[in-house]
């Protein structure tokens, strides 16, 4: 194999690396390449990849740099959770002590050990500090993750076989104020007693998990977690008064079945039949890293008309895009008592045949049936497509960043 290739191949496993949260320098030696880390190196073998590597195309390379990446990560644990403890060199003491002096020491060591064994009864003895956990190792793992697979996506690259640690999926779901008992349950941001019965959800959600009646094969996946929080932080509240909103937070077990095409149709189902026990009129299927605020791969958008469609778009993946997709000054000169009603009323021209060329354009689909409601939907293989539409459409609203 040419150097070129051994280069490419070591900085593309180099980058994938950093989606397993695993740092180090890599390097290819013959048909084997090798993770120099913290701890032992380790190597595995290259296989048919040095003669196939030329011969590629770039979405094969990143997977099997992605591969290499995820063996090498592997390999590395499983090293370093065998490496034995330091030895620890006993220290023995001098011989060559004069007894005087050893006789001194002794009595003022007696003497610190009284008062010590006084004060004990006096003062009980402080706790030993509890040894830190592996829970803020993972977080930061968990965080690089999931940065590492965002830098990877909006380079146009697609999700791929890397691990999905650090997502959460959530569905948004938002109402008017006034709307009904089930609406007025979700309320305002800050509210700490909100739970899936409060909000119309019950039937879908017991105990932080999905139930059968959500959906079968869902509700199978035994490490999923769903809770329900407000779809409004305090800020965003004050500047939408007229409206409530939830927010339904899938980690773990659902983030990743979230990112599964064999799943993701039972994902946007469940999102339709949620919007619909929470009578909600606006709804967001979206997935984001956790400890980021930027809403990433859209799925699934609705509301009544194409006007509220448009505006679930823009306002769930446009206003939180992460390079601003929303001229927040233009939409705050739009009439209407928040961002959401300014929106709605900028959109209220258009239909939907114009709107879905809008969001045809980038791999979006719209649906109306009949009475129903109006929904857009991305495919899994296209994480990046809602954003690029909300840009696209908060344009044609007059609210958007730079030019078509």
């Amino acid at each position: 194999m040419d150097d070129s290739s051994a280069r490419e191949i070591e900085a593309a496993v180099q980058e994938a690396l950093g989606l397993f949260g695993t740092s180090g320098a890599v390097s290819v030696q013959g048909r084997q390449i090798a993770l120099h880390g913290r701890g032992a190196p380790v190597a595995i073998d290259l296989e048919q990849l040095v003669e196939q590597w030329p011969l590629l195309p770039r979405d094969l390379r990143t997977r099997k740099a992605s591969d290499l990446a995820r063996r090498l990560a592997q390999a590395h644990r499983a090293v370093s959770s065998l490496a034995p403890p330091a030895p620890t060199v006993p220290i023995r003491p001098a011989r060559h002590v004069v007894i005087p002096i050893g006789a001194v020491v002794l009595a003022v060591v007696g003497v610190l050990v009284a008062v010590r064994l006084l004060r004990s009864r006096e003062t009980p003895a402080a706790l030993p500090a509890a040894p830190e956990t592996a829970v803020g190792e993972d977080a930061a793992r968990n965080a690089r993750t999931c940065e590492a697979a965002r830098k990877r996506i909006y380079s146009g690259a697609s999700m791929g076989p890397f691990e999905l640690a650090g997502w959460v999926a959530e569905l948004w779901l938002a109402t008017p104020r006034g709307g009904g008992a089930a609406q007025a349950a979700a309320g305002a941001a800050g509210q700490d007693t909100l739970s899936a019965e409060s909000v119309g959800l019950g039937a879908f959600i017991s105990q932080g998990k999905l139930t059968a009646a959500a959906d079968a094969e869902l509700a199978a996946i035994t490490d999923g977690l769903v809770e329900i929080v407000p779809g409004f932080d305090e800020e965003e509240a004050g500047r939408s008064p007229s409206w409530r909103a939830i927010t339904a937070r899938f980690s773990s077990g659902y983030a990743r079945a979230y990112f599964d095409p064999a799943l993701r149709a039972r994902f946007v189902a469940l999102a339709d039949r949620m919007a619909d026990g929470a009578s909600a009129e606006l709804g967001a299927l979206y997935a984001r890293c956790a400890h980021l605020p930027y809403h990433d791969a859209g799925a699934w958008f609705r509301g009544p008309d194409p006007a509220a469609v448009a505006t679930a778009l823009v306002y769930a993946s446009g206003v939180f895009a992460e390079m601003p997709a929303v001229d927040r000054g233009a939409l705050a000169a739009l009439r209407g008592a928040g961002p959401i009603d300014a929106l709605r009323g900028a959109g209220a021209s258009l239909d939907a045949a114009s709107l879905g060329k809008l969001v045809g354009a980038h791999g979006g689909g719209i649906t109306k049936g009949g009475a129903g409601p109006v929904v857009i939907t991305f495919p899994v293989g296209g994480p990046t497509r809602a954003t690029s539409a909300s840009r696209i459409v908060a344009r044609k609203l007059q609210v958007g960043v730079g030019q078509d």
